[in-house]
């Protein structure tokens, strides 16, 4: 055998070698990540404990939830382990939010920019910076009371024109506080709060709501608004107030252009709307953390979680720009039309988009999702998202956020802070608006 043969086989076994820890090390990669996403999409569905019956999962979930029936007197779906309030709950939810036509959806944006025009118009004399979503209850928090506002005219039909924002202001600035009080253990939530809320209620909501309702208007309106306003807001911060690539403004200002009249058409621009909500949604999840009990009797027992966070950010999964906001990763998810333009999809394409779509749950996944996943919340996002971005403009109009950290101001790309007391300090300046805001 010949040198030049002898060293033919060696490079030929060298590759084969080669080859065979490439596919050792992706199938180990891929069993990795399936680990990761299955274990926590275990935690979500109630499967990690094998809860079959529904009164098994309604206890898992209400153990880790009690804080909420302290602090707001809650009992609905996430609280109960009643069948029959859990039953009514779902009812009730999926009838008020059945916006089941675009008109619908015209005359909610209609109804959110007259809202949105009324907190500026109360509140522009008040201070000389408006404060979009701050903690302190000295302040104004336009998108807070934006968001709260348009929950209640989802929800009970509010009339938004006659809307009392002085009463709104002080029901979100005491729920604002009682959630905070609620996740300290050892803070017993306070009375005064709790009172100020409930007396809020009671001049925001018609007669009939409060008297012919044996239950508390919260349990509808605390699911709704604690996962809305805060996703609308990083959402907004991240697309219109920060230095974005081409793709992605292109698909706000498609949004802008399409956003409500392209609602429930299912077309082109539907989905590239509703791509921007689900983005918000992927890197700003309304729950970071599921929790459920670890066991189905009354003893107190621990809990487990599933990081809906980390399975959402994973760059294992969504590539090494899994920290960037970029809609346009979702176009692969529409479907054939998504495929025709992009000429052809491979195995591996399809491989990569199953174990986003396993990796992402933002709504929860199984028996008990959230009654708005059905395209309700993410079309709530875009829809304000839209309107404030018509309002206010973005980077490329004068529209200038400083978030009070050198960090976060030069890392233009990186995530933002997404507690619930990360946002103080941000600065949202319009210029060449009518308004100057404050970002709290």
């Amino acid at each position: 055998m010949t040198s030049v043969s002898v060293l033919a086989i060696s490079l030929a076994l060298v590759a084969s070698a080669s080859i065979v820890r490439c596919i050792q090390w992706y199938y180990g990669h891929q069993r990795l990540i399936g680990h990761q996403v299955a274990k926590s999409r275990q935690i979500a569905d109630f499967s990690f404990l094998n809860a079959k019956t529904l009164e098994d999962r309604l206890r898992l979930r209400a153990k880790p939830n009690i804080r909420l029936v302290k602090a707001f007197g809650l009992d609905n779906s996430f609280t109960t382990c009643d069948r029959q309030v859990h039953q009514e709950f779902l009812k009730t939810a999926n009838n008020a939010i059945r916006l089941v036509n675009t008109h619908n959806w015209i005359k909610l944006g209609e109804d959110t920019r007259t809202v949105l025009d009324l907190c500026l118009q109360q509140f522009s004399d008040e201070m000389p910076y408006i404060p979009l979503a701050p903690n302190s209850s000295n302040n104004v928090e336009v998108l807070r009371l934006v968001s709260f506002s348009v929950v209640l005219r989802v929800l009970f039909d509010v009339e938004l024109l006659a809307i009392d924002l002085d009463e709104t202001r002080k029901a979100t600035d005491a729920i604002n506080r009682l959630w905070i009080q609620s996740k300290n253990c050892h803070c017993i939530p306070s009375p005064y709060d709790k009172k100020l809320l409930n007396n809020a209620l009671g001049r925001l909501l018609p007669d009939e709501t409060l008297h012919d309702n044996c239950t508390s208007p919260l349990n509808l309106i605390m699911p709704a608004y604690e996962t809305l306003w805060r996703v609308v807001l990083l959402t907004f911060v991240s697309i219109a107030g920060r230095d974005v690539d081409p793709s992605t403004l292109e698909e706000l200002q498609q949004a802008v252009k399409n956003v409500p009249h392209c609602f429930c058409k299912n077309n082109e621009a539907e989905m590239r709307a509703l791509a921007i909500a689900k983005e918000g949604l992927r890197l700003y999840p309304p729950t970071r953390r599921i929790y459920r009990g670890m066991s189905t009797t009354n003893d107190e027992g621990g809990v487990v979680i599933a990081d809906v966070e980390a399975c959402h950010r994973d760059q294992q999964v969504w590539g090494a720009d899994a920290l960037q906001f970029k809609p346009t990763r979702f176009h692969s998810w529409f479907g054939e039309e998504a495929t025709k333009k992009s000429g052809h999809t491979t195995q591996s394409d399809v491989y990569t988009k199953d174990w986003e779509k396993l990796s992402y749950f933002p709504f929860g996944v199984g028996k008990h999702l959230c009654p708005a996943a059905a395209g309700f919340g993410e079309k709530m996002i875009a829809l304000l998202v839209v309107e404030l971005t018509r309002r206010f403009g973005t980077q490329q109009t004068g529209l200038e956020i400083h978030f009070g950290d050198v960090d976060i101001q030069h890392r233009v790309c990186t995530l933002l802070p997404s507690g619930r007391n990360d946002m103080e300090n941000w600065v949202l300046e319009a210029k060449g608006q009518d308004i100057t805001l404050v970002v709290d």
